[in-house]
């Protein structure tokens, strides 16, 4: 499995710098990656694309300190790796008639802070996106992935190169393309797109 230093090199690798022997070297390279390193990584994880090896679940006991207002209840504190709620409650969401809805939200639960606001009975199921820093946990395609994206994030500082950036770029796209293919990335269920046509039709 891949080590952090492993992602430090195939970085120096696509942009054509020589390896490092540890992200303390006394090297450029070394300064501007460690730098970047796990503000890339935290983003890579709580974006759009859901990671299988990052997801976890964890039950959650509810707060003595209710909601100062409305419309919850009852509220309960996120787990402190948790980067991303996928679903709090075992209410998997239906068919959503957005442009329907008279009130500003329909959903079993609002997030503020690190706090989840819910009406759901204790103990709260939690699914989420956990701030995975151990790299032998790592999926070979995120390893590639993220090393390309700090290779496109950093290569200005390292290179200066708009040829190098722009193959950075394209090694994130097939990175992801390959993860989409071997199924390292989750395809969450969503809503269904539909309006107020779908209800008329359903009279």
């Amino acid at each position: 499995m891949a080590s952090q230093v492993d992602i430090a090199n195939l970085c120096c690798s696509i942009l054509g710098k020589p390896s490092i022997a540890s992200l303390a070297d006394n090297s450029n390279a070394a300064r501007v990656i460690t730098i970047e390193y796990d503000l890339i990584r935290r983003a890579i994880l709580r974006g759009r694309a859901v990671w299988k090896f990052s997801i976890k679940r964890a039950s959650l006991p509810v707060l003595s300190t209710a909601p100062i207002s409305g419309p919850y209840t009852q509220q309960y504190e996120m787990p402190s790796d948790c980067l991303r709620v996928l679903l709090a409650g075992d209410t998997y969401p239906g068919l959503d008639l957005s442009d329907y809805r008279l009130g500003p939200d329909d959903s079993g639960y609002l997030i503020e802070g690190r706090n989840i606001l819910s009406d759901y009975g204790a103990p709260l199921s939690l699914r989420y996106v956990s701030d995975v820093t151990d790299t032998t946990q790592f999926d070979p395609w995120f390893v590639v992935y993220f090393a390309s994206r700090l290779a496109w994030t950093c290569c200005e500082r390292l290179t200066g190169s708009d040829a190098k950036q722009e193959a950075a770029g394209k090694r994130m796209l097939e990175a992801m393309s390959q993860a989409t293919l071997t199924n390292a990335i989750e395809g969450p269920a969503e809503r269904q797109v539909d309006d107020t046509w779908t209800s008329a039709r359903m009279q």
